[in-house]
């Protein structure tokens, strides 16, 4: 298993599928944006993968700690489950929370409302939750399992588990500029360029069968907080 750190100033120098002409239609420019990342290769197995997510836990915990950095962030996980039948007593009754608590423990979560939404014909049931900096590994697990419908955004805000913010966080993430075949996944470049700039941090989790990655996009003026992951 081999680990390294990446830092880029530039996000759409990082992500090739970060469009400065799209930014600038979506948001009326281009934000400043910059990405850290923890990478991971050679991961042969489930033992590999859990140890990858436990030290990207603690590399974070670290930079975040040194920084006292949650005096001005709080950090959430944002969820999204889709209705399979939507005649279904149990689906409705589970919604979010209570379907990811049949594999994590999340009773420490505080819990925003689930709200009933749809995208392009499908419906699914989405809500936020905050949680603490010491359950981040167990968080990880959760959105390494599905980062298409799931992410972690730290974020100055107050009012992030109201059903306001619930519902725009979603329209952010599920938008008209998805083409029809990604249109039920979490836009990561749609949240980053609105949400940044706001002072919010972008989580995303990516993988292949034998590496993987967690990135973290921010605003480039606060891009010196994770120096120290260098």
């Amino acid at each position: 298993m081999k680990i390294w750190n990446e830092i880029e100033k530039d996000a759409f120098s990082y992500f090739q599928w970060f469009n400065k002409d799209e930014a600038c239609e979506r948001v009326g420019r281009v934000p400043s944006l910059s990405v850290f990342s923890i990478n991971g290769s050679e991961l042969f197995g489930s033992s590999d993968r859990t140890a990858f997510k436990d030290l990207c836990s603690s590399e974070i915990q670290k930079v975040f700690t040194n920084q006292n950095f949650l005096k001005d962030h709080k950090l959430y996980l944002f969820v999204n489950v889709e209705v399979k039948d939507k005649n279904s007593r149990i689906e409705r009754h589970k919604k979010v929370w209570k379907l990811l608590e049949t594999k994590w423990q999340l009773d420490t979560l505080i819990k925003g409302p689930e709200i009933e939404v749809e995208v392009d014909g499908k419906m699914f049931f989405s809500s936020i939750a905050n949680f603490r900096l010491e359950n981040l590994s167990v968080v990880l697990d959760v959105v390494s399992s599905n980062p298409k419908r799931y992410t972690i955004i730290a974020s100055r805000k107050d009012d992030f588990l109201s059903e306001k913010a619930i519902t725009d966080i979603f329209r952010l993430a599920f938008n008209q500029y998805r083409s029809r075949r990604y249109k039920d996944e979490i836009d990561y470049f749609g949240l980053s360029i609105h949400l940044c700039q706001e002072n919010d941090m972008i989580f995303r989790w990516g993988d292949t069968s034998e590496e993987a990655e967690i990135a973290v996009i921010l605003k480039s003026d606060i891009f010196t907080l994770f120096n120290d992951l260098q």
